[in-house]
Order: C-alpha cells, then sequence, then structure tokens
C-alpha cells in the first residue's frame, strides 16, 4: 500500500524510485560500502529495506539513533536487538551463524528463548571486529555477502570510545563478504563523520557508491496522491490532492500520511491538509529546539528566521551586520552556513541559501517569529 506508514518493503509498495532502486540494489552487491543520503522523511528506510528484500542477500539492520549522551549500554543494546533479529529472519542458517557468532569476544546466545547478551567489561568483553570477521565467514560459506545497515550512521559520531571510521575501513580492504550501507539524514555530517574529504580518514581516497533519495516535484506529489486514493478506491476531490501536493514540499513521508489520514477518515479530508500540516510543523519544531538548545551561539536564531526566505550570502552578512550593529567575521558566518547545511536545515542552490522544506520554514516563524 503507497500510504502505508510503515517503512516499505515491497517494491510494489514503493512509488516511482526506480532509478534509485536500481542503483542502490548495484551498491549494495559490488561496492565495499554504499551512502544512501537524503533528507529526513524522503523514503530512505524504505528504499533500503526493499533493495534488500529485492537483493536476498542475509543482512544485519542497526538502528542507530541514538540519544545525546548514549552509554556502552545504549549502544550494546542496538547491537543485541540487530543480533536477535538477524538470527529470528534467517531460519535456514540459524544453527551457522550462531556457531560462529558465539565465538565472538562479549557475545553469548541462548535460543530457547532466543536472547543476545553483549558485554563491554571484564576481560571477555565485546570486539566489533570479531563480529565482523564472524559474518564474513558465514558469508564465504554461503557464497554471498552479508549486508550491515547503520540507519542514521552519523549518529555513531556519538559513540567516542569506538573508531568506525577506521574498522569500515579495516573490513573495506579485508572482509570481502561484508558490505556496508550508510544511511544519513544529516548529510554533512555523515559525510564529515566517515571523513570522505579529509586526507587523515581512514576511509579517504576509497571509493563509495552513493545514492540519495529526493523530493518529489509538484506533479510527482500529484500523481503519488492520485494512486494512493485509487489503490484504496477513495474518490478524493483534484482540489484538495493538489493542496495537499503544494502544501508539503514533496516530502513523500508527509505526504504519505496526508494519504493515510484522509483514507481513514474520508469526510474530513479537507480539514487533514491543516491537521497534517500542524502534526508535521510541530515535529520540525521539536527538532529546531533541540538543535537551537545544542548550540552556543544565538546567531543561529537570526540566521533561521532570514533564511525563511531565500538569500545571497552577501545578503544574509549584510542583514545580520544590520540586526547586530556590528561587523561580522566572514569565517565566522561560513561556520555558522557550513552547519546548517551539514544538517541538512537549510539548502543552497546557485549560490543562495534558504530553508527548503515549507514545514520547516513554517516551523521557525512560529517558533522564532
Amino acid at each position: 500500500m503507497l500510504f502505508d506508514i510503515k517503512p516499505k518493503e515491497r517494491k510494489s509498495d514503493l512509488y516511482d524510485f526506480e532509478k534509485e532502486l536500481e542503483d542502490l540494489k548495484k551498491g549494495l552487491g559490488n561496492a565495499p560500502i554504499t551512502l544512501l543520503t537524503g533528507v529526513r522523511r524522503t523514503g530512505k528506510t524504505s528504499l533500503l529495506k526493499v533493495a534488500l528484500s529485492e537483493l536476498g542477500y542475509p543482512y544485519v539492520y542497526l538502528d542507530t539513533r541514538l540519544s545525546s549522551n548514549p552509554t556502552y549500554r545504549d549502544f550494546a543494546n542496538i547491537v543485541k536487538a540487530s543480533l536477535e533479529d538477524f538470527i529470528s529472519r534467517n531460519t535456514p542458517l540459524r544453527r551457522k551463524i550462531v556457531e560462529k557468532l558465539r565465538r565472538v569476544s562479549g557475545v553469548s546466545i541462548s535460543l530457547s528463548p532466543l536472547s543476545v547478551d553483549i558485554s563491554w567489561r571484564g576481560y571477555k568483553k565485546f570486539e566489533f571486529v570479531e563480529m565482523f570477521t564472524a559474518l564474513n565467514k558465514i558469508g564465504f560459506d554461503i557464497g554471498k555477502p552479508i549486508i550491515i545497515a547503520f540507519d542514521e550512521a552519523q549518529e555513531l559520531r556519538k559513540i567516542t570510545w569506538i573508531n568506525f571510521p577506521r574498522i569500515f575501513a579495516y573490513i573495506y580492504d579485508n572482509l570481502e563478504h561484508v558490505r556496508l550501507v550508510l544511511t544519513g539524514s544529516e548529510v554533512g555530517l555523515l559525510f564529515k563523520f566517515i571523513g570522505i574529504d579529509s586526507v587523515e580518514s581512514p576511509l579517504y581516497g576509497r571509493y563509495m557508491h552513493v545514492v540519495s533519495t529526493r523530493r518529489l516535484s509538484f506533479e510527482e506529489s500529484v500523481d503519488f496522491l492520485e494512486k494512493g486514493f485509487r489503490e484504496l478506491g477513495v474518490s478524493i476531490p483534484s482540489r484538495i490532492i493538489e493542496s495537499a501536493a503544494r502544501a508539503f514540499g514533496g516530502v513523500i513521508g508527509w505526504l504519505t500520511l496526508f494519504g493515510y489520514n484522509c483514507y481513514m477518515n474520508t469526510d474530513t479530508c479537507s480539514e487533514n491538509i491543516d491537521k497534517i500540516i500542524k502534526i508535521a510543523v510541530e515535529i520540525a519544531k521539536q527538532e529546531i529546539e533541540k538543535f537551537l538548545k545544542s548550540r552556543r551561539s544565538e546567531r543561529y536564531h537570526v540566521l533561521l528566521k532570514l533564511l525563511t526566505t531565500e538569500r545571497s550570502w552577501s545578503e544574509i552578512k549584510s542583514r545580520l551586520e544590520d540586526i547586530e550593529n556590528r561587523t561580522v567575521n566572514d569565517k565566522t558566518l561560513n561556520d555558522l552556513l557550513t552547519t546548517l547545511l551539514d544538517l541538512s536545515i537549510i539548502e543552497k542552490t546557485n549560490n543562495k541559501y534558504v530553508i527548503a522544506d515549507p514545514i520547516t520554514r513554517n516551523a521557525v516563524r512560529e517558533l522564532l517569529g
């Protein structure tokens, strides 16, 4: 169902991302590391899950969204959940998987009921590289690659006691039957985390296959909604569909939520546009508030307000200096804008900066005035 609000797992439920899907499958099947990037709610997780399902390779899926200050236990729980899921999904390979993983330091596995325990302390503490080596051996035995998927991989930078780029470089160079896929909605942070452009990074100079999701055009948004309603046998007036297509800026996650709510409450469908916009804006406001609380500079408040309208670098600098009544250092402004770009809060097109997502623009206006 196109309007399924959970991540899609079947190609038939994935709207018109054929090119991106084939490109992702190509990367997963051949490249040691694939990066799947795109702003939030543009379908990265759905695209990844459909690709994994289509390929049929065994995979370990780690949802790495973490708290601000994750502990050893937090990350251990992520590894535990991912391995339990991996074992339970691969019944024909269960004996082989358990046999190999039980040899990994710090990993204990019980089968009745299935439970994986990860130890981070003592003599037999968990060794991440050993886990990847064990998975590589499984891949060798079955003649297929094992895919390791890190969803929202930029969050791994908070795990300061593990050098992930070094581990990923080791996998790249030595483990032929392991493929890595890293997804990221904060694209600049993901690239900095793995060190794509840093000569000091152990991954510098290595080929990585990059696939990006996208916002839908207005015409695609209308088509997506029309096909979704047709699939459900629901008739919605064109004016409502077109109004929703304009409101949600081509973000398929918001369009899906609107379509689902319309299907569940057909009589009040026109009201659902405002309802979903309100929900979306509240979520975006929470994300903006969280960002602002994590930053020392008050200038982010001003910049976000300015960038609800598209502006050039010189115009931003001029407006900021007028507001503060003092000169703003060029490097300081560049650093502030780079941070916003890295977090995918703003976009830069034709040397102009703007908060491209209309939902986020509305959130900033409501939050900051």
